[in-house]
């Protein structure tokens, strides 16, 4: 009976530490990623010249459209920045369609009709 305390008492421990570290955070949007996704490339020609990124560790922080070619940069930077953060497991319908308008990439919210219900 001890052990399973001690080991439940441990669980918390590491639950509580990784839950205050710097890098996570319920929803968390690092200002670092937050200030490259603000300041990343968004000049295009065609649709396909963007890209959907997360603004932040969770989906339901939103997706910002960038041109393509930072998007997997900025993947990378975002699993760095997020590699321990917790997301709320909540519903949330934040995911767009990059799309170029006046040459610059920009999202279109996707319809609710689009999502897959289960």
């Amino acid at each position: 009976m001890k052990q399973w305390k001690l080991l439940l008492c441990g669980c918390a421990a590491l639950f509580v530490g990784a839950c205050t570290s710097p890098n996570a955070a319920v929803n968390a949007v690092p200002a670092e990623y937050a200030q490259l996704v603000a300041s990343a490339d968004k000049t295009c020609q065609t649709d396909s010249d963007c890209a959907a990124v997360q603004k932040g560790c969770c989906p339901c922080a939103g997706y910002a459209a960038v041109n393509a070619r930072v998007a997997a940069k900025l993947q990378k930077k975002l699993k760095k920045a997020c590699g321990m953060a917790a997301c709320t497991l909540e519903m949330c319908y934040e995911e767009i369609t990059p799309k170029c308008v006046k040459n610059q990439c920009a999202g279109e919210l996707k319809p609710m009709s689009a999502y897959r219900m289960n």
